[in-house]
């Protein structure tokens, strides 16, 4: 099943654009790999109930691989500077079906989107490029975030919304709450 996902940096004056040609994502950044962990560290001894008592969660950094593109020197100058950014959003479709185009430059597959990550206050914590003996010269990079939102919408077999559709959550690292603000 192939997958897409966007990374759109919605950045006071624009500054990270992609090089993406989808019509419902231009100028995004494409990625092809995605990694996150979201951890909740317990103590190291139980509590007077005899079960593990939870602490503040930990966000990791949002990791994302891509090819080498126009976004690349614009990610190592925020990254460089410490440049904080407004609003990122991700986008991650899922293939179905290849009976229409969603979006799709080749016009030969059907994508829905079925998962949105929105992030505020975002830096880019770091970029790591690298040139194989073989393949497409590639990049990871790292996003950190103050606040996080979450929005699934589950798919039938047919890559159609079904009954479960906006499921969200959130949280607001600053103030270690379940909000988006």
């Amino acid at each position: 099943m192939a997958k897409d996902i966007y990374v759109d940096f919605h950045s006071k004056g624009g500054d990270i654009k992609g090089d993406s040609r989808d019509t419902k994502h231009k100028d995004t950044v494409e990625v092809y790999s995605w990694s996150h962990v979201v951890k909740q560290p317990k103590s190291a001894t139980a509590s007077t109930a005899g079960g593990h008592t939870s602490e503040r969660c930990e966000h990791g950094e949002m990791i994302f691989t891509k090819d080498i593109d126009g976004s690349t020197p614009k990610l190592l100058q925020a990254c460089s500077a410490g440049t904080i950014i407004n609003d990122v959003s991700i986008y991650f479709y899922r293939a179905h079906g290849g009976k229409n185009s969603v979006g799709s430059p080749s016009g030969t597959q059907s994508r829905h989107q079925y998962l949105r990550v929105d992030l505020k206050n975002v830096i880019v914590a770091s970029v790591q490029t690298t040139v194989s003996a073989e393949g497409i010269p590639s990049e990871v990079f790292s996003l950190k975030y103050s606040a996080v939102k979450w929005t699934y919408d589950e798919l039938n077999i047919a890559g159609e919304k079904s009954g479960k559709v906006n499921i969200q959550g959130a949280w607001d690292l600053a103030k270690n709450v379940p909000n988006f603000s």
